[in-house]
């Protein structure tokens, strides 16, 4: 019977790589998370073989100026859907992430 239970990976990245991560960041006007969100996804087409890419991410919902002070968890998951071919620059893929 399938346990479910979940597993973590935890790692650091070399200083110089996350420099240049957060400089290609920067330079394409997207965040350091799509950064690492696109270079994800492309993992699992490569890997996959797939071309419809979905991954779970944590979405906080505190936009609301009255939700600010509030006590609790306003997190909900969210489907981060894209579409990776072995054509898609990978440019392209942060973009559209």
């Amino acid at each position: 019977m399938p346990s479910h239970d979940g597993a973590r990976l935890e790692l650091s990245l070399a200083p110089e790589l996350l420099r240049n991560l957060k400089t290609l960041a920067q330079r394409q006007g997207v965040t350091l998370f799509v950064v690492l969100l696109a270079t994800f996804k492309s993992l699992l087409h490569r890997y996959s073989g797939q071309t419809d890419i979905r991954v779970g991410g944590l979405i906080a919902n505190r936009t609301r100026s009255e939700t600010e002070g509030l006590i609790g968890c306003f997190i909900n998951t969210q489907v981060l859907r894209s579409e990776v071919t072995a054509q898609t620059r990978f440019v392209d893929l942060l973009h559209a992430v």
